[in-house]
């Protein structure tokens, strides 16, 4: 019970935009290296709760009217007619998929977890495209360090290449087996042991890259790494 008091709760302000937008200003007008540390004490509370209210022992599955979302920029308008991937950067052969190719492509369907750095948690069922089957298709240039993300509403992250093959990062379409709008339909990133922030939604554009910039969130002050846990 105190498990589910403790997810009311966290929904109410991390699911909120409005919430969230008041919180948001304030914190990103403070000088970098205090922005850094109240994210950190900000994540020490956060996983100290969790543990109190055990939410790690949280594994059933998570009906899909309460699949928490945060669509901090709104949900964009996507028509899957015009729907195009793009892979890009540092790839032997630069390459496109409609959203009818991504689909005929070989699948996996997994149950994952998904944590925000909130608190919340989303365990679900997602079906979708091993990452390496896109990368296969394009090659990987030798120099290419991270992978960096392009949604549909502007956002962007970026993560190590070798950890998302490694943890067999794939491109989702379907979510407890439907198509939902607000979670990233029709793709987004799925990467287990990494914080919600990552799992980049309404992917169009996957660019590979031989820097180690980073991402929306880690560029303002949260982890770069992103695995579950990490305070910086």
């Amino acid at each position: 019970m105190a498990g589910s008091s403790f997810r009311t709760v966290v929904i109410t302000v991390s699911g909120n935009r409005t919430v969230l937008r008041i919180f948001y200003y304030p914190w990103r007008a403070f000088p970098y290296p205090l922005r850094r540390a109240v994210t950190a004490l900000f994540i020490k509370v956060v996983l100290l709760q969790k543990k109190l209210f055990r939410v790690d022992s949280q594994n059933e599955l998570t009906p899909t009217k309460q699949l928490l979302n945060l669509s901090f920029w709104g949900i964009p308008e996507i028509e899957l007619k015009d729907y195009r991937l793009h892979i890009e950067g540092a790839v032997a052969q630069p390459i496109s998929f409609s959203f009818d190719e991504i689909r005929a492509l070989p699948s996996v369907t997994r149950q994952v977890r998904m944590d925000c750095v909130g608190g919340t948690r989303n365990n679900s069922i997602m079906k979708g495209v091993l990452l390496k089957e896109f990368l296969d298709r394009s090659g990987i240039e030798p120099e290419a360090q991270r992978v960096v993300f392009h949604c549909a509403d502007g956002y962007y992250t970026s993560i190590d290449l070798k950890e998302l093959l490694d943890r067999e990062a794939f491109l989702a379409y379907n979510v407890n087996g439907e198509g939902i709008p607000k979670f990233g339909y029709p793709l987004r990133l799925a990467i287990p042991g990494k914080y919600g922030y990552q799992w980049a939604k309404w992917v169009v554009r996957i660019e590979l890259v031989a820097d180690a910039r980073k991402g929306y969130w880690a560029h303002l002050g949260l982890p770069d790494r992103a695995d579950l846990g990490d305070v910086w």
